[in-house]
């Protein structure tokens, strides 16, 4: 018998793509990374889309390998973007609310500023606004999220190469800022994109893109793939070093959805947000050393998948269901794809997200 389970381990082992370990797969050389973050998308808003698409192969199934993030900050179980994007962005668990700094105000630096640090270039994109908190701990260091003219004078000083969405309202408010901030921004170098459109023939950086008020519109009420646009065309800018680079893209609205405890809202936004992943990840086929890896800061919404007489399609299936308003305690799926892709198949904590980048973008 035991040496009939050795033949049978024999010729299915070759077909395991697991690992043990003690023999990890070999690291491969990573150039660029891009880091994209589904603002509280946990692993029942992606099995939502997975339905929706009948099953058909999303953008998660493409993913090789796959793991889970706990999302706790070090002032509570349930996490704000503010610690979340922070641990991620600078490798650290802080209080909610604050950003790219400790609870005690020590300022940490972001995988965005060490990357430019060394030379490589980098991006942000979001959907919300510039100065929300998720993207404001890639530039940002305050103790509070909602200091907004703060986060924009480190974001002016941080001079990342892209930073793109909405917010337009926070630079120039007379009654929040003292100056114009965009005025600012072109007085210190950086060009200024008004429009998605303006945005798309733009490549003299560093580039400032606000091309709304507020946060910039949800997928629902537009016919424009703008986060895949946006996203692609920063990535073709960061491409021009060859040094490489370190991109953070976010779906934004996902969160909002979320929020509002709409699903169908939440459908578009999946629909838009697998749109970005498949091109990031053919963009990765293409372009050697490149790791994407696809992550939330927290989930929202509480989602559930129930059985349900009828769902979206009307067939006897599914109703998408929310346990909460706010964010949860859930942890939230890692997906990542390309060179050196399986250090992100495990359980971790979320700060090990900057960590295992940091390792393998901007070498020490």
């Amino acid at each position: 018998m035991r040496k009939f389970l050795l033949v049978v381990l024999a010729a299915v082992f070759p077909f395991f793509q697991g690992y043990s370990a003690d023999k990890a797969p070999k690291t491969e050389k990573v150039k660029n990374v891009i880091l994209i973050i589904g603002d509280g998308m946990g692993l029942a808003a992606a099995g939502s889309w997975m339905i929706d698409c009948d099953y058909a192969p999303t953008c998660f199934d493409r993913a090789q390998f796959v793991g889970y993030s706990k999302t706790y900050s070090a002032s509570s179980r349930v996490t704000d973007s503010a610690a979340s994007g922070t641990a991620m962005a600078c490798g650290v668990k802080t209080d909610n609310g604050m950003l790219g700094q400790l609870p005690d105000g020590t300022h940490v630096p972001s995988l965005a500023v060490l990357a430019k640090e060394k030379g490589l270039s980098t991006g942000i994109v979001v959907t919300s606004h510039v100065c929300d908190a998720t993207p404001s701990a890639f530039y940002a260091h305050v103790p509070k999220r909602g200091m907004s003219t703060e986060i924009i004078n480190d974001m002016l000083a941080a001079r990342l190469d892209v930073v793109a969405g909405g917010g337009r309202k926070y630079f120039t408010d007379p009654e929040k800022v003292p100056e114009n901030l965009i005025d600012k921004a072109v007085r210190e170098g950086f060009t200024y994109c008004s429009t998605p459109e303006e945005f798309g023939q733009t490549k003299e950086t560093p580039i400032l893109g606000l091309f709304s008020e507020g946060s910039y519109p949800m997928a629902i009420e537009r016919e424009t793939d703008f986060l895949k646009d946006a996203a692609m065309h920063t990535i073709d800018i960061l491409d021009d070093n060859k040094k490489g680079f370190f991109a953070m893209i976010e779906g934004s609205h996902i969160d909002h959805a979320e929020h509002a405890n709409n699903a169908g809202q939440l459908t578009f936004e999946m629909e838009e947000f697998d749109k970005l992943v498949n091109a990031a990840f053919d963009y990765a086929d293409t372009h050697k050393g490149t790791l994407v890896v696809i992550t939330a800061d927290h989930e929202t919404g509480g989602v559930t998948l129930l059985n349900a007489a009828k769902d979206s399609k009307s067939t006897t299936g599914i109703d998408v269901k929310f346990g909460t308003t706010g964010h949860s305690g859930i942890p939230v799926p890692v997906y990542a794809y390309g060179a050196s892709a399986w250090k992100f198949g495990q359980v971790m904590e979320n700060i090990e997200i900057f960590s295992r980048i940091k390792a393998l973008l901007i070498k020490e």
